[in-house]
């Protein structure tokens, strides 16, 4: 499992840059049948500062909020890999 914030805290009087926060949880997991075949299965799941009205800002895009964060992407996975030993 990885976990992962990013957070841009800047002040509006010193740049134009907007604050953004994000945060991001994958998990996975794997079965190994042998070296070259496996199974993985994998969850991903991002959150950000957005308006949730995605109301767009002149100058930086979508509006941010100044705390909280919604859910703007979930992903579920399968992946299988086998080797062919000829």
């Amino acid at each position: 499992m990885i976990l992962q914030y990013t957070a841009t805290l800047s002040n509006s009087a010193f740049t134009s840059l907007p604050s953004t926060k994000q945060l991001n949880g994958d998990f996975l997991i794997t079965y190994l049948l042998h070296p070259g075949t496996a199974i993985y299965v994998g969850y991903n799941s991002d959150f950000q500062n957005i308006d949730p009205s995605l109301a767009l800002s002149p100058n930086t895009g979508l509006q941010r909020t100044r705390d909280r964060l919604i859910n703007d992407g979930r992903l579920f996975f399968v992946k299988v890999s086998y080797l062919f030993r000829f």
